[in-house]
């Protein structure tokens, strides 16, 4: 993924158009596993915008900005965006999805 992409990307996370979020977390899912391209992306600042998504999306925007974080943590890579906050919001978006299963 080119630079000018990995842009549009991180921008697109943080679009306030919820169709935008949704496709740019789906296609973030899917190359954030890779080493190079995690560095990429935060050097392009996309952690704050990962961040933000977390913190506000619902559904599988949710989903898969989870996902993405997930991964980019395998890499350990990105743990400076974990604060109360967001794990409060991982810990009520897990405990409300046991409780409507």
């Amino acid at each position: 993924m080119e630079n000018e992409e990995i842009h549009k990307l991180v921008e697109d996370l943080g679009s306030r158009d919820d169709s935008v979020r949704k496709m740019a977390a789906f296609k973030l899912q899917s190359v954030i596993g890779d080493p190079s391209f995690a560095d990429m992306f935060i050097a392009e600042g996309g952690l704050p915008s990962l961040r933000l998504l977390t913190l506000e999306a619902s559904g599988n925007t949710l989903a898969y900005g989870l996902t993405s974080l997930t991964r980019l943590l395998d890499l350990d890579q990105g743990w400076e965006i974990i604060r109360p906050d967001l794990i409060d919001r991982v810990i009520y978006t897990v405990h409300i999805s046991v409780h409507l299963n």
